[in-house]
């Protein structure tokens, strides 16, 4: 009996044993699937292939920002204090009060008061075109500067003037005493699609020669109101506050944006950039290398957009894309060419119009003197028209939307509305200034959006008055300017 039951109990060990053994054994044994053989030598070959490509990618990434390090600039631009005068309350001092008649035109315990202009500092980024200094930006990051100071990646700082500026596009190009500097290479940003991979340098918050990457996101972004002409490349590059003016890149070197705004509810990047195309900037460059501003084409005409509806009642196809004339000036080309209200633009030198911000760089693009076709749907009827387009200037554009520019004051102005008035506690109506040049006596004491009530003593209520009242003045002027917070008398010296 304890033989065999030892003899069992060491069959019962052997055979357990000898089972998990077995398992084992099977396991180590048995040889991968034919379809899982081919499925490891693939992932081989695969993980080999990806690890050359991203190195190849990454070295692309590595050797575009290596070379375009030394044409890429950091650029801080002073306005300096200056000291402006400041006026008080005459009611509250019991003096004669400078506005005579005009104290009618406001409300009860308005105040008098002069801002002060003090020292600010703006930084961003740039990038050298050219070996003997030149340098594109964005306007606003010199805009108004007293001083600017661009920093090279060698640390070496130097003292920067401005060639010329672009408001309207947002471009400035600068230059330094400099000579033997790497420039960087404009390339065709036509031919940037959704999805290219894209790189962005530049001074983000003070960091200087930063680099970031993206892609494409999308092209001929327009409707944002960041410039006049907005015809931007949208990449999801990061791009904050100090890259404006920097450039964006592709993969083979070349500049084919300049950095210049972001949509964002923070005030920092939010995955949304935008970039003007390189093409828009080379056009600028060329221009204001040559004679100091831009040159842009002018119609003459107010454009408004299309809608499905507005087709349908004039009898059109509502899938129909073209641009509405709403207003043709006088005098000017779309005028002179046949041009009318309601017109529907479909073409221009065979090329379609989709909006009124695609007919707008259309025209703009297009030189003096040059004779552009046309093609219209008048009444449901196919034309063409022949059109000589001409210089845009700003006493042009001006007067197509009822502003006067006043060369000798610097400013440009119009008629307040009603609303406006209304706005600036104003009782009766005033002029609206649109815009003050940087370089006029005005340009530190008076901003766009203030109104000037009264010119020595005298109310104004309209353009037309405004000027009648400046040109009877013999001794200087005295104005009355307005805005939402106080009222302030400035009075300057006229050369007669």
């Amino acid at each position: 009996m304890n033989v065999s039951w030892k003899t069992i109990g060491l069959a019962t060990v052997v055979g357990t044993g000898f089972a998990y053994g077995w398992v084992h054994w099977a396991g180590s044994s048995v040889g991968p699937s034919q379809a899982y053989a081919q499925q490891k030598t693939e992932a081989t070959q695969a993980l080999s292939q990806i690890t050359v490509q991203a190195d190849q990618l990454s070295a692309a990434f590595r050797e575009v920002s290596k070379a375009l390090k030394p044409a890429v600039v950091s650029i801080r631009a002073t306005v300096e204090e200056k000291p402006v005068q400041r006026v008080r309350n005459s009611r509250r001092q019991n003096l004669p009060s400078p506005f005579g008649d005009l104290e009618g035109m406001l409300g009860e315990g308005f105040q008098f008061d002069m801002p002060e202009r003090g020292r600010g500092e703006s930084q961003g980024s740039g990038f050298i075109v050219s070996e003997d200094g030149y340098i594109l930006t964005n306007n606003h990051v010199v805009k108004g500067a007293d001083k600017i100071i661009v920093s090279l990646s060698d640390n070496r700082t130097l003292d920067a003037k401005i060639v010329g500026t672009d408001p309207d596009s947002d471009i400035a190009v600068i230059k330094v005493n400099a000579k033997g500097l790497v420039k960087a290479k404009l390339g065709d940003s036509d031919l940037m699609q959704e999805g290219d991979w894209v790189i962005a340098i530049g001074s983000p918050f003070g960091l200087k020669h930063t680099v970031t990457a993206g892609i494409v996101s999308a092209v001929n972004r327009s409707g944002q109101s960041i410039t006049n002409y907005d015809n931007f490349i949208q990449t999801d590059a990061a791009i904050n506050p100090g890259n404006s003016g920097g450039p964006l890149m592709n993969l083979r070197g070349e500049v084919i944006g300049i950095n210049t705004a972001i949509a964002s509810g923070t005030g920092t990047f939010d995955g949304i950039g935008f970039a003007i195309p390189s093409n828009m900037a080379q056009d600028v460059l060329n221009d204001i290398v040559k004679t100091g501003h831009v040159v842009r084409g002018f119609l003459g005409a107010v454009l408004k957009e299309v809608t499905p509806d507005s087709l349908a009642q004039s009898g059109l196809q509502t899938d129909l894309q073209g641009v509405a004339i709403d207003q043709v000036s006088e005098g000017g080309p779309a005028a002179k060419a046949g041009l009318q209200s309601d017109d529907i633009v479909v073409k221009i030198d065979g090329k379609g119009v989709k909006d009124v911000a695609a007919m707008r760089l259309l025209i703009a693009s297009k030189a003096p003197s040059e004779k552009v076709v046309f093609d219209i749907v008048r009444d449901r009827t196919p034309k063409k028209l022949t059109v000589t387009i001409e210089e845009q200037t700003k006493e042009k554009l001006a007067a197509m939307s009822g502003r006067r520019i006043l060369q000798g004051l610097g400013i440009e102005i119009a008629d307040l509305s009603d609303e406006e008035a209304k706005e600036l506690g104003i009782r009766q109506g005033g002029v609206k200034v649109t815009q003050v040049d940087r370089d006029s006596q005005l340009a530190e004491n008076i901003r766009p959006g203030e109104a000037i009530i009264g010119v020595n003593q005298v109310p104004v209520a309209s353009v037309a008055e405004f000027i009648q009242a400046v040109s009877q003045s013999k001794n200087g002027l005295q104005l009355v300017i307005r805005n939402a917070r106080a009222t302030r008398v400035l009075t300057i010296q006229t050369d007669r």
